[in-house]
Protein backbone atom coordinates (compact mmCIF):
# COMPACT_ATOMS: atom_id res chain seq x y z
CA UNK A 1 0.00 0.00 0.00
CA UNK A 2 2.85 2.36 0.90
CA UNK A 3 4.43 1.88 -2.53
CA UNK A 4 1.10 2.42 -4.28
CA UNK A 5 0.65 5.70 -2.43
CA UNK A 6 4.12 6.83 -3.46
CA UNK A 7 3.37 5.82 -7.06
CA UNK A 8 0.08 7.72 -7.19
CA UNK A 9 1.68 10.76 -5.56
CA UNK A 10 4.50 10.70 -8.11
CA UNK A 11 2.06 10.38 -11.01
CA UNK A 12 -0.05 13.25 -9.69
CA UNK A 13 3.08 15.41 -9.26
CA UNK A 14 4.28 14.84 -12.80
CA UNK A 15 0.75 15.27 -14.16
CA UNK A 16 0.45 18.67 -12.49
CA UNK A 17 3.88 19.65 -13.76
CA UNK A 18 2.96 18.61 -17.30
CA UNK A 19 -0.28 20.61 -17.15
CA UNK A 20 1.66 23.64 -15.92
CA UNK A 21 4.16 23.28 -18.75
CA UNK A 22 1.30 23.07 -21.28
CA UNK A 23 -0.30 26.23 -19.90
CA UNK A 24 3.01 28.10 -19.96
CA UNK A 25 3.77 26.96 -23.52
CA UNK A 26 0.41 28.08 -24.85
CA UNK A 27 -0.32 31.81 -24.54
CA UNK A 28 -3.73 32.49 -23.02
CA UNK A 29 -5.95 34.65 -25.22
CA UNK A 30 -8.36 37.34 -24.02
CA UNK A 31 -10.34 39.33 -26.58
CA UNK A 32 -12.43 42.24 -25.32
CA UNK A 33 -14.84 43.82 -27.81
CA UNK A 34 -16.74 46.93 -26.76
CA UNK A 35 -20.03 47.53 -28.55
CA UNK A 36 -20.73 50.84 -30.27
CA UNK A 37 -17.94 52.88 -28.70
CA UNK A 38 -16.45 55.51 -30.96
CA UNK A 39 -12.74 56.01 -31.55
CA UNK A 40 -12.95 59.44 -29.96
CA UNK A 41 -14.77 58.25 -26.86
CA UNK A 42 -11.50 57.81 -25.01
CA UNK A 43 -9.83 60.60 -23.09
CA UNK A 44 -6.52 59.89 -24.87
CA UNK A 45 -8.29 60.43 -28.20
CA UNK A 46 -9.63 63.81 -27.21
CA UNK A 47 -13.00 63.31 -25.53
CA UNK A 48 -13.85 66.36 -23.44
CA UNK A 49 -15.94 64.64 -20.76
CA UNK A 50 -15.17 60.95 -20.24
CA UNK A 51 -12.00 59.84 -18.50
CA UNK A 52 -10.52 56.46 -19.46
CA UNK A 53 -7.19 56.23 -17.60
CA UNK A 54 -6.90 52.43 -17.66
CA UNK A 55 -7.48 52.09 -21.41
CA UNK A 56 -5.20 55.08 -22.01
CA UNK A 57 -2.44 53.41 -20.00
CA UNK A 58 -2.91 50.14 -21.88
CA UNK A 59 -2.57 52.01 -25.18
CA UNK A 60 0.83 53.33 -24.08
CA UNK A 61 2.08 49.94 -22.87
CA UNK A 62 0.60 47.81 -25.67
CA UNK A 63 0.74 48.37 -29.42
CA UNK A 64 -2.04 50.83 -30.17
CA UNK A 65 -3.27 50.70 -33.77
CA UNK A 66 -4.41 54.17 -34.82
CA UNK A 67 -5.59 53.23 -38.33
CA UNK A 68 -7.64 50.16 -37.40
CA UNK A 69 -10.78 49.54 -39.43
CA UNK A 70 -13.92 47.48 -38.89
CA UNK A 71 -17.23 46.95 -40.69
CA UNK A 72 -19.72 49.59 -39.54
CA UNK A 73 -22.24 47.33 -37.74
CA UNK A 74 -22.31 44.68 -35.02
CA UNK A 75 -22.71 41.36 -36.84
CA UNK A 76 -20.35 42.09 -39.76
CA UNK A 77 -17.66 43.30 -37.34
CA UNK A 78 -17.96 40.18 -35.17
CA UNK A 79 -17.85 37.91 -38.20
CA UNK A 80 -14.63 39.55 -39.37
CA UNK A 81 -13.11 39.30 -35.88
CA UNK A 82 -13.91 35.63 -35.32
CA UNK A 83 -13.16 34.29 -38.81
CA UNK A 84 -10.41 36.54 -40.17
CA UNK A 85 -12.51 36.84 -43.32
CA UNK A 86 -14.66 39.55 -44.84
CA UNK A 87 -18.21 39.35 -43.51
CA UNK A 88 -19.79 39.11 -46.96
CA UNK A 89 -18.09 35.75 -47.39
CA UNK A 90 -20.18 34.48 -44.48
CA UNK A 91 -23.44 35.89 -45.85
CA UNK A 92 -23.47 38.72 -43.28
CA UNK A 93 -24.34 42.23 -44.37
CA UNK A 94 -26.81 43.48 -41.78
CA UNK A 95 -27.78 42.97 -38.14
CA UNK A 96 -31.25 41.43 -38.74
CA UNK A 97 -33.29 39.99 -41.60
CA UNK A 98 -31.61 36.60 -41.91
CA UNK A 99 -28.27 38.15 -42.97
CA UNK A 100 -26.71 38.49 -39.51
CA UNK A 101 -26.08 34.74 -39.15
CA UNK A 102 -22.57 33.31 -39.46
CA UNK A 103 -22.77 30.66 -42.17
CA UNK A 104 -22.28 27.13 -40.88
CA UNK A 105 -19.31 26.56 -43.21
CA UNK A 106 -17.28 29.32 -41.56
CA UNK A 107 -14.69 28.35 -38.94
CA UNK A 108 -14.43 30.50 -35.82
CA UNK A 109 -11.52 31.46 -33.63
CA UNK A 110 -13.03 29.36 -30.84
CA UNK A 111 -13.22 26.25 -33.03
CA UNK A 112 -9.58 26.55 -34.06
CA UNK A 113 -8.29 27.19 -30.55
CA UNK A 114 -10.43 24.43 -29.06
CA UNK A 115 -8.86 21.92 -31.46
CA UNK A 116 -5.45 23.13 -30.28
CA UNK A 117 -6.22 22.30 -26.66
CA UNK A 118 -7.63 25.62 -25.46
CA UNK A 119 -10.64 25.95 -23.18
CA UNK A 120 -12.99 28.41 -24.85
CA UNK A 121 -15.53 30.86 -23.45
CA UNK A 122 -17.77 33.76 -24.39
CA UNK A 123 -19.26 36.36 -22.06
CA UNK A 124 -21.79 38.89 -23.36
CA UNK A 125 -22.90 39.57 -26.89
CA UNK A 126 -22.86 37.00 -29.72
CA UNK A 127 -25.16 38.38 -32.48
CA UNK A 128 -24.19 35.84 -35.13
CA UNK A 129 -27.25 33.60 -35.02
CA UNK A 130 -29.23 31.53 -32.57
CA UNK A 131 -30.60 28.01 -32.78
CA UNK A 132 -28.80 25.19 -34.53
CA UNK A 133 -26.06 25.27 -35.77
CA UNK A 134 -25.41 28.96 -35.12
CA UNK A 135 -25.48 29.52 -31.36
CA UNK A 136 -22.10 29.88 -29.59
CA UNK A 137 -22.16 26.35 -28.17
CA UNK A 138 -22.17 25.02 -31.74
CA UNK A 139 -19.35 27.37 -32.85
CA UNK A 140 -16.58 26.20 -30.55
CA UNK A 141 -17.45 27.87 -27.25
CA UNK A 142 -17.54 25.54 -24.24
CA UNK A 143 -18.46 28.09 -21.56
CA UNK A 144 -21.32 30.32 -22.70
CA UNK A 145 -22.67 33.28 -20.70
CA UNK A 146 -24.57 35.50 -23.13
CA UNK A 147 -27.59 37.67 -23.68
CA UNK A 148 -29.82 37.07 -26.69
CA UNK A 149 -30.37 39.03 -29.88
CA UNK A 150 -28.05 41.85 -30.85
CA UNK A 151 -28.34 43.78 -27.61
CA UNK A 152 -30.17 43.90 -24.33
CA UNK A 153 -33.96 44.21 -24.82
CA UNK A 154 -33.82 43.10 -28.44
CA UNK A 155 -36.20 40.44 -29.73
CA UNK A 156 -33.99 37.46 -28.98
CA UNK A 157 -33.05 38.64 -25.50
CA UNK A 158 -34.69 37.60 -22.25
CA UNK A 159 -37.89 39.63 -21.94
CA UNK A 160 -37.57 42.89 -20.00
CA UNK A 161 -33.76 42.94 -19.87
CA UNK A 162 -31.74 46.09 -19.61
CA UNK A 163 -28.17 46.64 -18.45
CA UNK A 164 -29.09 46.29 -14.77
CA UNK A 165 -29.78 42.90 -13.12
CA UNK A 166 -30.23 41.26 -16.52
CA UNK A 167 -30.99 37.60 -17.13
CA UNK A 168 -28.39 35.77 -19.21
CA UNK A 169 -28.24 32.38 -20.86
CA UNK A 170 -25.59 30.37 -19.03
CA UNK A 171 -24.75 27.08 -20.72
CA UNK A 172 -28.31 26.60 -21.92
CA UNK A 173 -30.15 27.82 -18.82
CA UNK A 174 -31.40 31.27 -17.89
CA UNK A 175 -29.60 32.85 -14.96
CA UNK A 176 -30.53 36.07 -13.20
CA UNK A 177 -27.60 38.39 -12.54
CA UNK A 178 -27.11 41.13 -9.99
CA UNK A 179 -25.38 44.30 -11.07
CA UNK A 180 -24.55 46.28 -14.19
CA UNK A 181 -23.96 44.29 -17.39
CA UNK A 182 -20.30 45.17 -17.86
CA UNK A 183 -19.48 44.47 -14.20
CA UNK A 184 -21.29 41.13 -14.36
CA UNK A 185 -19.59 39.99 -17.56
CA UNK A 186 -16.06 40.88 -16.47
CA UNK A 187 -16.62 39.28 -13.07
CA UNK A 188 -17.87 36.07 -14.69
CA UNK A 189 -14.94 36.07 -17.12
CA UNK A 190 -12.39 36.56 -14.33
CA UNK A 191 -13.97 33.73 -12.32
CA UNK A 192 -13.66 31.50 -15.37
CA UNK A 193 -10.02 32.47 -15.97
CA UNK A 194 -9.20 31.88 -12.34
CA UNK A 195 -10.52 28.32 -12.51
CA UNK A 196 -8.46 27.66 -15.63
CA UNK A 197 -5.39 29.13 -13.96
CA UNK A 198 -5.79 26.86 -10.94
CA UNK A 199 -6.20 23.87 -13.25
CA UNK A 200 -3.20 24.97 -15.34
CA UNK A 201 -5.36 24.94 -18.49
CA UNK A 202 -4.79 27.35 -21.41
CA UNK A 203 -7.86 29.44 -22.16
CA UNK A 204 -9.49 31.66 -24.76
CA UNK A 205 -11.83 34.17 -23.18
CA UNK A 206 -14.01 36.38 -25.40
CA UNK A 207 -15.65 39.26 -23.53
CA UNK A 208 -18.10 41.06 -25.80
CA UNK A 209 -19.99 43.73 -23.90
CA UNK A 210 -23.48 44.97 -24.81
CA UNK A 211 -22.24 48.32 -23.51
CA UNK A 212 -22.15 50.93 -24.78
CA UNK A 213 -24.87 50.06 -27.30
CA UNK A 214 -28.29 51.59 -26.72
CA UNK A 215 -30.48 51.33 -24.73
CA UNK A 216 -28.24 53.12 -22.26
CA UNK A 217 -28.58 52.99 -18.49
CA UNK A 218 -26.79 55.11 -15.94
CA UNK A 219 -24.19 53.21 -13.99
CA UNK A 220 -24.75 54.12 -10.34
CA UNK A 221 -21.07 54.63 -9.47
CA UNK A 222 -19.61 56.21 -12.58
CA UNK A 223 -22.59 58.51 -13.21
CA UNK A 224 -22.12 59.99 -9.72
CA UNK A 225 -18.40 60.30 -10.39
CA UNK A 226 -19.11 62.20 -13.58
CA UNK A 227 -21.57 64.54 -11.86
CA UNK A 228 -19.06 65.29 -9.10
CA UNK A 229 -16.54 66.25 -11.79
CA UNK A 230 -19.06 68.72 -13.21
CA UNK A 231 -20.54 66.73 -16.10
CA UNK A 232 -23.96 67.87 -17.23
CA UNK A 233 -26.96 65.88 -16.08
CA UNK A 234 -28.33 65.34 -19.59
CA UNK A 235 -29.17 62.60 -22.09
CA UNK A 236 -25.48 61.76 -22.56
CA UNK A 237 -24.74 61.02 -18.92
CA UNK A 238 -25.84 57.37 -19.17
CA UNK A 239 -23.57 56.79 -22.18
CA UNK A 240 -20.61 58.48 -20.52
CA UNK A 241 -21.13 56.49 -17.32
CA UNK A 242 -21.16 53.25 -19.31
CA UNK A 243 -17.90 54.19 -21.07
CA UNK A 244 -16.17 54.97 -17.77
CA UNK A 245 -17.49 51.71 -16.34
CA UNK A 246 -15.97 49.86 -19.30
CA UNK A 247 -12.65 51.52 -18.48
CA UNK A 248 -12.92 50.48 -14.83
CA UNK A 249 -13.51 46.88 -15.87
CA UNK A 250 -10.64 46.83 -18.33
CA UNK A 251 -8.49 47.96 -15.42
CA UNK A 252 -9.93 45.24 -13.20
CA UNK A 253 -9.12 42.62 -15.84
CA UNK A 254 -5.54 43.82 -16.29
CA UNK A 255 -5.01 43.96 -12.53
CA UNK A 256 -6.28 40.40 -12.21
CA UNK A 257 -3.95 39.09 -14.93
CA UNK A 258 -0.97 40.74 -13.23
CA UNK A 259 -1.85 39.62 -9.71
CA UNK A 260 -2.61 36.06 -10.88
CA UNK A 261 0.74 35.81 -12.62
CA UNK A 262 -0.91 35.49 -16.03
CA UNK A 263 0.07 38.79 -17.61
CA UNK A 264 3.35 37.69 -19.21
CA UNK A 265 1.74 34.74 -20.98
CA UNK A 266 -1.61 36.27 -21.95
CA UNK A 267 -2.36 37.94 -25.26
CA UNK A 268 -4.93 40.71 -24.70
CA UNK A 269 -6.84 42.34 -27.55
CA UNK A 270 -9.06 45.34 -26.77
CA UNK A 271 -11.13 46.94 -29.54
CA UNK A 272 -14.39 48.65 -30.29
CA UNK A 273 -16.57 47.20 -33.00
CA UNK A 274 -17.63 50.16 -35.16
CA UNK A 275 -16.96 53.82 -35.87
CA UNK A 276 -20.27 55.33 -34.70
CA UNK A 277 -19.97 58.30 -37.07
CA UNK A 278 -17.17 60.02 -35.10
CA UNK A 279 -19.33 60.31 -32.00
CA UNK A 280 -17.28 61.86 -29.24
CA UNK A 281 -15.04 63.89 -31.54
CA UNK A 282 -14.76 67.61 -30.94
CA UNK A 283 -15.31 68.03 -34.67
CA UNK A 284 -16.48 65.51 -37.24
CA UNK A 285 -13.75 64.70 -39.74
CA UNK A 286 -15.99 65.86 -42.61
CA UNK A 287 -16.82 69.13 -40.86
CA UNK A 288 -20.42 68.08 -40.25
CA UNK A 289 -21.95 65.42 -38.03
CA UNK A 290 -24.55 64.68 -40.70
CA UNK A 291 -24.53 61.04 -41.77
CA UNK A 292 -22.86 60.85 -45.18
CA UNK A 293 -23.19 57.09 -45.54
CA UNK A 294 -21.37 53.90 -44.69
CA UNK A 295 -18.42 54.20 -47.06
CA UNK A 296 -16.34 56.72 -45.13
CA UNK A 297 -13.81 56.24 -42.36
CA UNK A 298 -15.97 57.70 -39.59
CA UNK A 299 -17.99 54.47 -39.83
CA UNK A 300 -14.94 52.16 -39.90
CA UNK A 301 -12.29 53.80 -37.73
CA UNK A 302 -12.11 52.10 -34.31
CA UNK A 303 -9.56 51.77 -31.56
CA UNK A 304 -7.62 48.55 -31.13
CA UNK A 305 -4.71 47.75 -28.84
CA UNK A 306 -2.88 44.47 -28.37
CA UNK A 307 -0.67 43.50 -25.45
CA UNK A 308 1.53 40.45 -25.20
CA UNK A 309 4.49 41.50 -23.06
CA UNK A 310 6.90 38.98 -24.60
CA UNK A 311 6.47 40.87 -27.89
CA UNK A 312 4.88 44.26 -27.27
CA UNK A 313 7.31 45.35 -24.53
CA UNK A 314 9.85 45.67 -27.35
CA UNK A 315 7.69 48.02 -29.41
CA UNK A 316 4.93 49.73 -27.37
CA UNK A 317 2.90 52.77 -28.36
CA UNK A 318 1.07 54.00 -31.43
CA UNK A 319 1.28 52.30 -34.81
CA UNK A 320 -0.36 53.91 -37.84
CA UNK A 321 -0.16 51.06 -40.34
CA UNK A 322 -3.38 50.14 -42.13
CA UNK A 323 -4.94 47.33 -40.09
CA UNK A 324 -8.39 45.89 -39.51
CA UNK A 325 -10.71 43.52 -37.70
CA UNK A 326 -9.91 40.67 -40.10
CA UNK A 327 -6.32 40.78 -38.80
CA UNK A 328 -7.17 39.72 -35.24
CA UNK A 329 -7.57 35.98 -35.90
CA UNK A 330 -4.36 35.54 -37.95
CA UNK A 331 -2.47 37.53 -35.31
CA UNK A 332 -3.69 35.31 -32.48
CA UNK A 333 -2.87 32.14 -34.40
CA UNK A 334 0.59 33.45 -35.29
CA UNK A 335 1.42 34.41 -31.71
CA UNK A 336 0.14 31.05 -30.47
CA UNK A 337 2.17 29.13 -33.05
CA UNK A 338 -0.90 27.71 -34.81
CA UNK A 339 -1.04 27.22 -38.56
CA UNK A 340 -3.35 29.70 -40.24
CA UNK A 341 -6.12 28.64 -42.62
CA UNK A 342 -5.25 29.50 -46.22
CA UNK A 343 -8.53 31.31 -46.90
CA UNK A 344 -8.12 34.28 -44.55
CA UNK A 345 -8.46 37.88 -45.72
CA UNK A 346 -6.55 39.30 -42.78
CA UNK A 347 -2.83 39.14 -42.07
CA UNK A 348 -0.92 38.69 -38.86
CA UNK A 349 0.01 41.82 -36.92
CA UNK A 350 2.82 40.02 -35.11
CA UNK A 351 5.55 41.90 -37.04
CA UNK A 352 4.00 45.14 -35.78
CA UNK A 353 3.79 43.83 -32.23
CA UNK A 354 7.51 43.09 -31.95
CA UNK A 355 8.78 45.60 -34.51
CA UNK A 356 10.46 42.89 -36.57
CA UNK A 357 9.89 44.76 -39.83
CA UNK A 358 8.34 41.87 -41.74
CA UNK A 359 5.01 43.63 -42.25
CA UNK A 360 3.54 43.80 -45.77
CA UNK A 361 2.56 47.45 -46.08
CA UNK A 362 1.31 46.92 -49.65
CA UNK A 363 -1.78 45.13 -48.38
CA UNK A 364 -5.25 46.29 -49.36
CA UNK A 365 -8.23 46.20 -47.02
CA UNK A 366 -11.89 46.09 -48.06
CA UNK A 367 -14.73 47.27 -45.85
CA UNK A 368 -18.24 46.73 -47.23
CA UNK A 369 -21.57 46.55 -45.44
CA UNK A 370 -24.67 46.75 -47.66
CA UNK A 371 -26.95 47.17 -44.57
CA UNK A 372 -29.80 45.32 -46.27
CA UNK A 373 -30.82 41.79 -47.20
CA UNK A 374 -29.54 42.30 -50.73
CA UNK A 375 -25.86 42.83 -51.46
CA UNK A 376 -24.94 45.03 -54.39
CA UNK A 377 -21.60 45.52 -56.02
CA UNK A 378 -19.72 48.56 -54.68
CA UNK A 379 -22.55 49.42 -52.28
CA UNK A 380 -21.20 51.05 -49.10
CA UNK A 381 -17.64 50.09 -49.96
CA UNK A 382 -14.21 51.42 -49.10
CA UNK A 383 -11.05 49.89 -50.55
CA UNK A 384 -8.14 51.00 -48.38
CA UNK A 385 -4.45 51.08 -49.28
CA UNK A 386 -1.97 52.78 -46.99
CA UNK A 387 -3.62 56.20 -46.51
CA UNK A 388 -5.69 55.98 -49.68
CA UNK A 389 -9.43 55.31 -49.71
CA UNK A 390 -11.41 54.36 -52.83
CA UNK A 391 -15.06 55.04 -51.95
CA UNK A 392 -17.81 53.16 -53.79
CA UNK A 393 -15.49 52.71 -56.77
CA UNK A 394 -15.78 56.38 -57.70
CA UNK A 395 -14.06 58.74 -55.30
CA UNK A 396 -10.44 58.59 -54.12
CA UNK A 397 -9.13 60.25 -50.96
CA UNK A 398 -5.83 60.39 -49.13
CA UNK A 399 -6.41 60.73 -45.39
CA UNK A 400 -2.80 61.67 -44.64
CA UNK A 401 -3.43 65.19 -45.91
CA UNK A 402 -7.23 65.03 -46.06
CA UNK A 403 -8.41 63.31 -42.88
CA UNK A 404 -11.99 64.38 -43.55
CA UNK A 405 -12.09 62.81 -47.03
CA UNK A 406 -13.30 66.00 -48.68
CA UNK A 407 -11.01 66.30 -51.72
CA UNK A 408 -11.63 63.70 -54.42
CA UNK A 409 -8.34 62.80 -56.14
CA UNK A 410 -9.67 60.11 -58.48
CA UNK A 411 -9.13 62.13 -61.64
CA UNK A 412 -5.50 62.81 -60.69
CA UNK A 413 -4.69 59.17 -59.90
CA UNK A 414 -6.30 56.93 -62.56
CA UNK A 415 -3.71 54.14 -62.21
CA UNK A 416 -4.28 53.82 -58.48
CA UNK A 417 -8.05 53.86 -58.99
CA UNK A 418 -7.64 51.06 -61.53
CA UNK A 419 -5.42 49.03 -59.16
CA UNK A 420 -7.83 49.32 -56.24
CA UNK A 421 -10.77 48.60 -58.52
CA UNK A 422 -9.12 45.36 -59.62
CA UNK A 423 -8.60 44.41 -55.96
CA UNK A 424 -12.30 44.87 -55.30
CA UNK A 425 -13.38 43.10 -58.51
CA UNK A 426 -11.28 40.08 -57.53
CA UNK A 427 -12.91 40.01 -54.10
CA UNK A 428 -16.44 40.41 -55.43
CA UNK A 429 -15.98 37.72 -58.05
CA UNK A 430 -14.69 35.32 -55.39
CA UNK A 431 -17.89 35.47 -53.34
CA UNK A 432 -20.32 32.59 -53.36
CA UNK A 433 -23.75 33.43 -54.70
CA UNK A 434 -26.17 35.11 -52.32
CA UNK A 435 -28.47 32.06 -52.44
CA UNK A 436 -25.62 29.79 -51.34
CA UNK A 437 -24.92 32.01 -48.34
CA UNK A 438 -28.44 32.17 -46.91
CA UNK A 439 -28.31 30.47 -43.52
CA UNK A 440 -31.08 27.93 -43.02
CA UNK A 441 -32.16 26.89 -39.53
CA UNK A 442 -31.77 23.14 -39.08
CA UNK A 443 -34.77 21.47 -37.45
CA UNK A 444 -34.83 17.92 -36.14
CA UNK A 445 -31.08 17.33 -35.90
CA UNK A 446 -30.10 14.76 -33.30
CA UNK A 447 -27.67 17.30 -31.83
CA UNK A 448 -30.52 19.80 -31.34
CA UNK A 449 -33.98 18.17 -31.35
CA UNK A 450 -35.47 21.34 -29.81
CA UNK A 451 -34.88 24.73 -31.49
CA UNK A 452 -36.25 28.22 -30.92
CA UNK A 453 -36.74 30.49 -33.92
CA UNK A 454 -36.99 34.27 -33.56
CA UNK A 455 -38.55 36.68 -36.05
CA UNK A 456 -35.43 38.86 -36.28
CA UNK A 457 -34.07 36.03 -38.47
CA UNK A 458 -36.84 36.17 -41.08
CA UNK A 459 -35.02 36.23 -44.41
CA UNK A 460 -38.02 37.57 -46.33
CA UNK A 461 -40.69 40.03 -45.26
CA UNK A 462 -40.41 42.33 -42.28
CA UNK A 463 -37.36 42.53 -40.00
CA UNK A 464 -38.53 43.08 -36.40
CA UNK A 465 -35.76 43.34 -33.82
CA UNK A 466 -36.86 45.02 -30.56
CA UNK A 467 -39.14 43.84 -27.79
CA UNK A 468 -41.03 47.10 -28.11
CA UNK A 469 -42.30 45.83 -31.45
CA UNK A 470 -44.05 42.90 -29.75
CA UNK A 471 -46.95 45.23 -29.03
CA UNK A 472 -47.60 45.54 -32.75
CA UNK A 473 -49.57 42.90 -34.65
CA UNK A 474 -48.50 43.66 -38.20
CA UNK A 475 -45.14 42.00 -38.97
CA UNK A 476 -44.90 38.93 -41.19
CA UNK A 477 -42.00 37.03 -42.73
CA UNK A 478 -40.34 33.71 -43.56
CA UNK A 479 -37.62 31.56 -42.09
CA UNK A 480 -35.53 29.28 -44.26
CA UNK A 481 -35.37 25.84 -42.64
CA UNK A 482 -33.64 22.55 -43.30
CA UNK A 483 -35.61 19.56 -42.07
CA UNK A 484 -32.91 17.15 -40.94
CA UNK A 485 -35.00 13.95 -40.98
CA UNK A 486 -38.45 12.67 -41.88
CA UNK A 487 -40.92 12.62 -39.05
CA UNK A 488 -43.47 14.40 -36.90
CA UNK A 489 -42.64 17.88 -35.58
CA UNK A 490 -44.33 19.98 -32.92
CA UNK A 491 -44.56 23.74 -33.42
CA UNK A 492 -45.23 26.07 -30.49
CA UNK A 493 -46.18 29.50 -31.86
CA UNK A 494 -45.94 32.58 -29.66
CA UNK A 495 -46.38 36.29 -30.00
CA UNK A 496 -44.50 36.85 -26.71
CA UNK A 497 -41.58 34.79 -25.35
CA UNK A 498 -42.16 31.96 -22.87
CA UNK A 499 -40.97 34.06 -19.93
CA UNK A 500 -43.67 36.63 -20.74
CA UNK A 501 -46.77 34.49 -21.47
CA UNK A 502 -49.13 37.27 -22.49
CA UNK A 503 -52.13 36.70 -24.74
CA UNK A 504 -51.64 36.32 -28.47
CA UNK A 505 -55.01 38.04 -29.09
CA UNK A 506 -55.78 35.88 -32.10
CA UNK A 507 -58.45 33.30 -32.90
CA UNK A 508 -56.48 31.06 -35.24
CA UNK A 509 -52.88 29.98 -35.79
CA UNK A 510 -51.27 28.53 -38.91
CA UNK A 511 -47.86 27.04 -39.65
CA UNK A 512 -46.66 26.20 -43.14
CA UNK A 513 -43.43 24.39 -44.02
CA UNK A 514 -43.19 24.20 -47.78
CA UNK A 515 -46.52 22.80 -48.98
CA UNK A 516 -47.39 21.21 -45.64
CA UNK A 517 -49.81 23.21 -43.52
CA UNK A 518 -51.55 22.95 -40.15
CA UNK A 519 -54.16 25.27 -38.68
CA UNK A 520 -55.81 25.46 -35.28
CA UNK A 521 -58.44 27.61 -33.60
CA UNK A 522 -57.25 29.27 -30.40
CA UNK A 523 -58.75 31.49 -27.73
CA UNK A 524 -57.84 35.17 -27.74
CA UNK A 525 -56.43 34.74 -24.23
CA UNK A 526 -54.05 31.91 -25.20
CA UNK A 527 -50.33 32.62 -25.01
CA UNK A 528 -49.31 29.75 -27.28
CA UNK A 529 -50.62 27.70 -30.17
CA UNK A 530 -49.50 24.08 -30.59
CA UNK A 531 -49.56 22.45 -34.02
CA UNK A 532 -48.00 19.33 -35.51
CA UNK A 533 -46.74 18.53 -39.00
CA UNK A 534 -45.46 15.42 -40.74
CA UNK A 535 -42.43 16.59 -42.70
CA UNK A 536 -39.96 15.16 -45.17
CA UNK A 537 -36.24 15.88 -45.08
CA UNK A 538 -35.34 18.90 -47.21
CA UNK A 539 -35.09 22.70 -47.41
CA UNK A 540 -38.25 24.78 -47.20
CA UNK A 541 -39.68 28.21 -46.47
CA UNK A 542 -41.48 28.33 -43.15
CA UNK A 543 -44.19 30.87 -42.42
CA UNK A 544 -46.50 31.29 -39.43
CA UNK A 545 -49.74 33.22 -39.21
CA UNK A 546 -51.95 34.53 -36.44
CA UNK A 547 -55.44 35.52 -37.53
CA UNK A 548 -57.17 38.23 -35.48
CA UNK A 549 -60.73 37.91 -34.21
CA UNK A 550 -63.27 38.40 -36.96
CA UNK A 551 -64.49 41.64 -35.44
CA UNK A 552 -60.96 43.14 -35.59
CA UNK A 553 -61.29 44.43 -39.13
CA UNK A 554 -58.49 46.94 -38.68
CA UNK A 555 -55.86 44.26 -38.02
CA UNK A 556 -54.37 42.08 -40.76
CA UNK A 557 -52.83 38.66 -40.15
CA UNK A 558 -49.37 38.64 -38.60
CA UNK A 559 -46.58 36.18 -37.85
CA UNK A 560 -45.36 34.51 -34.67
CA UNK A 561 -42.32 36.24 -33.18
CA UNK A 562 -41.17 33.04 -31.47
CA UNK A 563 -41.52 29.45 -32.56
CA UNK A 564 -40.26 26.48 -30.55
CA UNK A 565 -39.81 23.44 -32.81
CA UNK A 566 -39.40 19.91 -31.47
CA UNK A 567 -38.81 16.67 -33.31
CA UNK A 568 -41.29 14.08 -31.96
CA UNK A 569 -40.60 10.85 -33.88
Amino acid sequence: MKYLLILFTTIAFFSCNEKKKVQESKPNVVVVLIDNQGYFELSRNGHQVVQTPRIDKLASQAVNFTDFNAPPFCSPSRAALLTGRYALRAGIHNTVGGVSILHKNETTMAEILKKEGYHTSIFGKWHLGSGYPYAPKYRGFEEVFVHGGGGVSQLGDYYGNNHINATYEHNGKYEKSKGFSTDVLFDEAIKYMDVKKRNAEPFFCYISTPAVHFPTNRHPVTSERLLKRGAEDNEYLALYSMIENVDDNVGKLLDYLKEAGLKENTLVVLASDQGVNDRGAAEHRSGSFKNRGLSFDEKHHVYCMIQYPKLTDKNPGDNDELTGMVDVLPTILDVCGIDQPTNLDGQSLKPLLDGSGDWDDERKLIVQCPRSRVRNKWENTSVKYKKWRLVDGKELYNIENDFGQKNDLATDNPELVDELTKTYESFWNSLLSADELISAHILGASEAPHVRLVAMDWYEGDAPWTQQGLKNKTAQGKWLVDIARDGKYKFELRRWPREAPFAIEAEAAIVEVGDVKAQSDIDVTDSEAILELELKKGRYDMITTFQPPRDSIDHPDWGANYVHVSYIN
